[in-house]
């Protein structure tokens, strides 16, 4: 924080250092936490540098680790675990992911990770978008190749022009550590989400208007123009181009993702112009 050495988090010296040493030891022992952006900003601090005294591997480090966990006969353990893994990580061994707002206090909340764990979320993301986005280039060009031939190469997938630039960024940042090893999971993820997609588009189908559930109404299905009619078929992504979507407006090559939002509620092209009476002229 600006012009604080630390957050307090509403608490005395001695609460908040148990509490971050229970978050810290949670976050060895299970690799991700959820809990408020506050606290897991400050648990990362001290996760990075927990982690560091386990790199170290000398005796007095040893004893600052097992002086700070809990639990130690699971975390420390799993702290050699650590350091084995991070061997060649010269820092950054946690991530922040912000997970909505608490339910009650709406407090926003986070989900504090371990880098390169089982289960890493940024892989999970960067594997789905990269199933999306070639997904997409084969759907574009027409043809029908997914389950034929090799859709990803591991040597070259931060060089392949069909991914945009900040995915070839989220590629190198979870392959950069990983090896090979992380390589081949990518890629294994990455089919499997690309062959789910092809399985969505065929039992969904495209999106279109619900005539059924329309009929089903009666005389309380929707009227007018700008009216929001029910749909079916495969939900659309934030901000992405389909069918039945309004004109970009005058002088704009495509739409916003503000007017994608608004549907049928953003069909207008023009806006009507009101034009201030012209007063008259002073008597000379």
């Amino acid at each position: 924080m600006k012009g604080l050495a630390f957050r307090k988090l509403s608490r005395t010296s001695s609460h908040r250092n148990h509490l971050l040493r229970n978050l810290v030891s949670s976050l060895i022992q299970h690799e991700r936490i959820s809990t408020t952006v506050a606290k897991a900003k400050e648990a990362a601090r001290e996760a990075e540098k927990i982690i560091t005294l386990g790199k170290r591997g000398t005796t007095q480090a040893g004893y600052g680790a097992r002086g700070y966990l809990f639990s130690q006969t699971e975390t420390l353990p799993k702290l050699q675990e650590l350091a084995q893994r991070y061997a060649n990580r010269p820092g950054g061994y946690t991530r922040i992911h912000l997970h909505g707002n608490r339910k009650g206090d709406h407090a926003p909340r986070a989900i504090l990770e371990l880098v390169d764990n089982p289960f890493d979320l940024r892989m999970q993301m960067t594997a789905r978008t990269l199933a999306k986005e070639v997904y997409d280039h084969i759907t574009r060009r027409g043809g029908d190749d997914i389950l034929t031939g090799r859709q990803f190469d591991l040597s070259t997938m931060e060089q392949d022009t069909r991914f945009n630039g900040i995915t070839r960024q989220n590629i190198t940042k979870v392959v950069q550590y990983g090896g090979m090893e992380a390589r081949e999971k990518l890629v294994s993820m990455a089919q499997d989400h690309l062959l789910r997609l092809k399985a969505t588009v065929a039992v969904d189908g495209p999106r279109r208007v619900d005539q059924e559930r329309m009929e089903s109404f009666g005389d309380n299905k929707p009227r007018g123009r700008l009216l929001t009619k029910p749909v079916a078929g495969r939900r659309p992504f934030a901000g992405q181009e389909r069918e039945l979507q309004p004109a970009p407006l005058p002088g704009k090559r495509r739409n916003s993702v503000i007017r994608l939002g608004k549907g049928a509620f953003a069909k207008r092209l023009n806006y009507r112009k009101v034009t201030m009476p012209v007063s008259a002229s002073p008597v000379a």
